[in-house]
């Protein structure tokens, strides 16, 4: 890369709002724009997937209707990977789900894996 770029000349972001970390993604995602490596709109849409559709506010949400509701709670621990995908979870981030709960000789804190 070249030094007179404009993202990378001497790290120096002094009166920036952003954090370093913030800075160097929108940097990069500049580059990659620049040199035709990808598409925003597509760029946009995996991020909005990974903010919103999968990560771990899907475990989150199955935990907390585990809390809530006894019958959700009992088919979790029975078929996790059917109660999960009965949310909308299936596929790469839902398959041969096992649910376990904390008991005597299990301290999981609610372990989806």
């Amino acid at each position: 890369m070249s030094h007179d770029h404009p993202h990378h000349h001497d790290h120096d972001h002094a009166g920036s709002a952003l954090p370093e970390m913030d800075l160097r993604v929108r940097a990069l995602e500049s580059l990659l724009v620049e040199k035709g490596y990808i598409d925003p709109q597509a760029l946009d849409v995996f991020v909005e997937t990974y903010e919103h559709k999968v990560g771990p506010r899907n475990g989150a949400r199955v935990v907390a209707k585990a809390w809530r509701d006894p019958d959700y709670r009992a088919w979790l621990l029975d078929d996790a990977t059917a109660a999960i995908a009965s949310l909308g979870y299936s596929g790469r981030q839902g398959e041969h789900m096992v649910a376990l709960e904390n008991t005597e000789d299990v301290h999981t804190d609610w372990c989806i894996k």
